[in-house]
């Protein structure tokens, strides 16, 4: 449902066979066949097409969980079947999910007994929300303690801060001059890079014609797999649009700030670079609810009026992004745990 999901599980997976485990990293949306592509389908029509009904389910299923999630599970046959046919083969020690609706129906596996191994969460969105939570995942993990504490109201158990889970190009990003020489960049401009994710999806074209109003300013805009919408900014003056790039980190350190419409993987992946965040137009539902933690929590701020926008690119390049907790632990040292612990009260 976005390439976020995926890379985090893909870096978790190296991690882990790094320490000695095997691991091997399923996409529920891909391994349901027809309904997982339905699923996509229908999710991307919602973010591009009816916005305000995708918005208006999220905050009623926030408020009134159980009949919304009575109606994802009443359609999630193919989604358990795929999952318990991979648990059956791998016969894993502990399963790690990072996407909300495949915990869901790990969890209702859990709870019918069809599944034995523990379930661990990783909640990769900071804006908390009932879809995340299951009462038979063994643990949740989460990127910020404002997210803990609304996941403890939502049920959720055995819930513990860790580090963003990012690739080891995030380790030691390159510094701001390096990575604008490496890019061809000016190295005195005033960068604003907006990223919308691998869809491209959101105001990505007005919010980037907004920006080139300032004539003091070069925006680099990431176009993920969207060509028309690369072709459309093409002709813009002061905006170089960017096609989909493994190159992220060097793009994210080479700006004065980042402008993203999710608050998710990128977000961490800025703050890492050390470079700020400023959420804008955020996307209906989730992205939203990111907006508003990320902004509370002071590790982003969301702009949420037009004439703000600009004056506040300029505040933003005058000081550096940083992640929440760097002290934090690693997700790994506490999904092993929950192996640990599964494997002793076994035996």
């Amino acid at each position: 449902m976005g390439a976020g999901h995926v890379q985090v599980a893909s870096e978790l997976s190296r991690r882990l066979r790094a320490r000695g485990p095997e691991a091997e990293v399923l996409d529920m949306i891909s391994a349901a066949g027809p309904a997982g592509a339905r699923l996509q389908r229908t999710y991307r029509f919602l973010l591009k097409r009816t916005p305000w009904l995708y918005d208006a389910a999220m905050r009623f299923w926030a408020r009134v969980p159980r009949p919304l999630e009575a109606l994802t599970a009443a359609g999630s046959h193919s989604f358990e079947n795929a999952l318990r046919a991979a648990v059956a083969r791998v016969r894993p020690d502990v399963i790690v999910s990072t996407y909300d609706l495949a915990s869901q129906a790990l969890g209702r596996l859990v709870g019918r007994g069809e599944i034995g191994a523990p379930i661990v969460t990783l909640v990769v969105d900071p804006g908390a929300h009932p879809y995340w939570v299951s009462r038979h995942v063994a643990r949740h993990l989460v990127l910020t303690s404002l997210t803990g504490e609304q996941l403890r109201a939502y049920g959720a158990q055995g819930v513990a801060v860790v580090r963003p889970v990012l690739r080891p190009d995030f380790d030691r990003p390159p510094g701001r001059d390096a990575a604008r020489a490496r890019l061809g960049l000016p190295a005195g401009a005033r960068i604003a890079l907006v990223t919308a994710g691998s869809w491209a999806v959101g105001g990505v074209e007005s919010t980037v014609r907004q920006l080139a109003d300032d004539r003091d300013l070069l925006v680099l805009a990431l176009c993920g797999h969207d060509e028309q919408l690369r072709a459309r900014l093409s002709g813009i003056e002061r905006v170089r649009p960017v096609p989909w790039t493994p190159d992220a980190p060097t793009y994210l350190a080479a700006a004065d700030v980042v402008i993203d419409n999710a608050g998710g993987l990128t977000c961490w992946e800025a703050l890492a670079a050390r470079t700020p965040v400023l959420l804008f137009r955020p996307l209906a539902g989730h992205g939203r609810f990111n907006a508003a933690t990320l902004d509370v929590a002071g590790l982003a701020r969301w702009v949420q009026r037009d004439d703000e926008l600009i004056p506040a690119v300029a505040e933003a390049a005058r000081r550096r992004g940083r992640l929440p907790d760097p002290n934090a632990p690693d997700a790994v040292d506490l999904i092993l745990a929950s192996a640990r612990r599964a494997s002793t009260m076994v035996s």
